[in-house]
């Protein structure tokens, strides 16, 4: 039987045994409960403050420098930039708020906190207490970090949980503002393994309420947050009045990752099944007794509120991975992220690489190899350097670093085919839906037996790029790098640069759509394999659907689409068969410009005259000659929360094949890796920076003069601040494996007061 045939079968035994999943690709269906791939996160409402928020992110490599000593590796992991977050950004969208240390390389490819195994595995429980998609993860630290938590530095331990740190001040503003917006439906907040909940802790502690990390945080009192927040909290130095609907509850449950064979095996797998358990059973305890508390579940359950809450009293929690839906992902990610578990692993600092579900973690057992004609090497996109020093890309502001999104212009981001939504997030629409739901499958396309070149695990992604909705020119191309795999979007690595300056040339600023032939791989494969796929009567139908509703969309919105270009011979071919089918593109093929090969030597010449052409079309002014020069790809083509060198200094991302080891036919190997340049920059300098009115160096100096704990009791620390507001409390019990810190109102107790109520603490775990 052919690779087709099997395919073919598998796919059908598969459905029949799943019959909830409701596409497919190549014999890998998507789970019911992810969603569709036409649903996904658009990032920061318009709205809100959440984007300026996560671009106030302080300088954490220079603070952590000040803090921790510039002797070493650097605690924070930075040349991939940080993750803010995952979930619902909107007003009264959240009804549980989850806080760990969840980041990794997974969470480094899709900009989102939680996407990995830890990701995977947090989802199932949430999905278990009720919580389907009403959810919102942040972390203690927006970067990763080198190693683990440091339990036994109090510099560390001070800079992470500490209420005068800029990195808490900061948390703490984040997390305050999802409190501001969630009055009506925050119901609950869940610490993940020791940071998160040492994080929860202490910012209820400074929020009017009174928690103990310790014991998965059993002994938390939030009563006292009502006032805060209703009396007491204050935003940018303005008071905002809060009222808080529902009773917090709080809960902490172990890291799922410390079941890992690793980490302590079956032992360690039944205590977090136990600590799992005991935490579905207090949220069930707490609705039983409040009636009117998380009344409304989420779409989806299967179950009523009552039947919910006797399955959390009585079941018991079964660990393991539940898919993260798509609408927590930007728009084009593949699919293999939080699909279950970890899907990528680091190669060195500087590099990331996505595997399939064929491929292994660190390629393990498989040999493979990247070939050296796709290896990435810097390319000028636009440079800006301090002698012959590459330090920044044109187009940064004063402030931006390469490795996180823009900070002045924090709103220049594509929020993907639907737009920003007024009111709300929209997560789905008719332009997301023509570009991402029902493509035929791929891998059994009728009468054909070429197939695309990624493994079907990784489904169909990257197909746009620019405003579908005001595509005063219409772009369609072929596929030219694996940039898109990373960026989510068409056409980002050095042709797609090259094109970017191209349209700069010919002044169409960014009224412009690109549209990539096909969602799917099929880079090296032969022109007429490519072909044969682009113009079969089923992709050619779906084709047309997206391209009525990008002309309809332009339409609508007052830009009409005037000149289609095309780059590369099968676009060429798509054009004279959409034309064939009857396409209404009769007067724009009149003008229909026919962009060169941008990989021939001589393209630059062509490409300008052609920009004279398409400048004429369009009665656009032409900005200068085009020399064949890239340009950094404008941010608001990309995703949210895009680094500034994703979509700069050349092709970015290679495609690997397994040499030995796996006699797979597809490709299972992708990777990024960051510019040289990038990751060869010092920390910014945090001279003439400020913080709480003064200068950041010297606060930073006068508050680690002395940290170290005093009120020493066995291995339990009690220090009062200087002001006498709050404790600051260590605890290290080796015996019950336990390191943390953080913070619990002084409220007139002695440091006798705190070390009895934190041995009450542990004796109550040790039962």
């Amino acid at each position: 039987m052919t690779r087709l045939g099997v395919l073919t079968c598998l796919g059908a035994a598969l459905l029949w045994l799943n019959p909830a999943s409701a596409y497919q690709q190549g014999g890998h269906y998507i789970k019911a409960e992810r969603g569709l791939p036409s649903d996904y996160d658009p990032g920061p409402p318009i709205n809100s403050e959440w984007a300026r928020l996560f671009a106030e992110t302080p300088n954490y490599r220079g603070i952590g420098e000040e803090v921790l000593g510039k002797d070493g590796q650097e605690k924070f992991r930075w040349i991939f930039g940080p993750m803010w977050y995952r979930g619902r950004l909107g007003q009264n969208e959240v009804k549980a708020f989850v806080v760990g240390q969840e980041g990794a390389q997974d969470e480094n490819v899709t900009n989102r906190a939680f996407t990995g195994s830890t990701g995977t595995k947090t989802q199932k429980f949430l999905n278990f207490l009720g919580v389907k998609h009403s959810y919102l993860f942040l972390n203690t630290f927006v970067y990763t970090i080198n190693g683990q938590l440091d339990h036994e530095d109090a510099k560390f331990k001070w800079m992470e949980q500490d209420v005068e740190s800029p990195i808490v001040d900061y948390r703490h503003r984040l997390f305050d503002y999802m409190v501001e917006q969630n009055p009506e439906t925050l119901s609950f907040v869940m610490g993940v393994g020791t940071g998160g909940k040492a994080s929860v802790a202490t910012w209820v502690n400074a929020r009017g309420g009174r928690c103990f990390a310790s014991n998965n945080l059993a002994n938390c009192d939030t009563s006292g947050m009502k006032e805060y927040f209703k009396n007491k909290y204050t935003r940018d130095g303005k008071k905002v009045s809060v009222n808080l609907k529902n009773d917090i509850l709080v809960i902490g449950v172990p890291h799922p990752g410390g079941a890992s064979p690793r980490n302590g095996g079956l032992a360690a797998l039944q205590n977090i099944i136990k600590g799992f358990t005991t935490a579905a059973r207090k949220v069930g305890q707490f609705m039983k007794d409040n009636p009117k508390w998380m009344a409304d579940i989420d779409e989806g359950l299967g179950s009523t509120r009552d039947e919910l809450m006797q399955a959390l009293l009585e079941g018991e929690y079964k660990y393991g991975n539940a898919p993260v839906p798509f609408r927590d992902f930007a728009f084009g990610t593949n699919w293999r992220m939080g699909q279950s578990g970890t899907s990528s692993n680091r190669q060195t600092q500087k590099a990331i690489q996505v595997f399939s579900r064929a491929g292994k973690y660190n390629a393990d057992g498989h040999k493979v190899s990247y070939p050296k004609s796709e290896r990435p090497s810097d390319v000028d996109s636009g440079f800006v350097k301090k002698g012959t020093k590459v330090v920044g890309l044109k187009g940064m502001a004063p402030g931006d670093v390469p490795y996180e999104s823009p900070k002045a212009d924090f709103m220049s981001f594509d929020p993907g085919p639907c737009g920003f939504g007024k009111k709300a997030p929209i997560y789905s629409c008719d332009l997301s839906e023509a570009l991402q739901k029902n493509w035929p499958d791929f891998y059994a396309l009728s009468g054909l037996s070429v197939q695309p070149m990624n493994h079907p695990s990784f489904g169909h992604g990257p197909i746009y790029r620019g405003r579908l909705n005001q595509a005063r020119v219409l772009i369609l191309a072929d596929q030219y790098s694996h940039d898109g795999f990373f960026s989510g979007r068409a056409l980002s690595g050095t042709v797609g640069q090259k094109l970017q300056a191209w349209l700069k040339a010919s002044g169409v600023a960014s009224d412009y759509a690109i549209l990539r032939n096909l969602p799917v791989d099929t880079l090296g494969m032969e022109q007429d394999q490519v072909a044969s796929i682009a113009l079969h009567g089923d992709v050619m139908k779906k084709r047309i659907h997206i391209i009525k509703a990008i002309l309809a969309a332009s339409e609508k919105n007052g830009r009409p689409t005037q000149a289609v270009v095309t780059l590369g011979p099968v676009a060429e071919q798509v054009v004279q068969a959409l034309m064939a089918e009857g396409m209404p593109l009769e007067k724009l093929v009149k003008k229909w410009v026919k962009l060169s090969s941008p990989e021939s030597r001589s393209f630059a010449k062509s490409w300008d005259a052609s920009s004279t052409d398409l400048a004429k079309l369009i009665k656009s002014k032409k900005e200068g000659t085009y020399k064949g020069e890239l340009m950094t790809i404008a941010r608001e083509d990309l995703p949210s929360h895009s680094r500034w060198w994703m979509g700069s200094s050349g092709t970015r991302a290679e495609r690997g094949d397994i040499v030995s080891g796996s006699d797979d036919p597809y490709k299972n190997y992708y990777k990024v890796t960051a510019p040289y340049w990038s990751t060869k920059l010092q920390p910014e300098s945090l001279e003439g920076v400020s913080f709480k009115g003064q200068d950041m160096v010297t606060y930073l100096s006068k508050k680690l003069e002395d940290i170290s704990p005093s009120g020493r009791d066995g291995n339990r620390y009690a220090q009062l601040d200087d002001a006498h507001q709050y404790y600051r409390v260590w605890e290290d019990d080796k015996d019950l494996n336990v390191h943390e810190f953080y913070q619990i109102p002084a409220d007139g107790l002695s440091a006798a007061d705190v070390m009895q109520m934190m041995q009450l603490e542990r004796l109550d775990q040790a039962r």
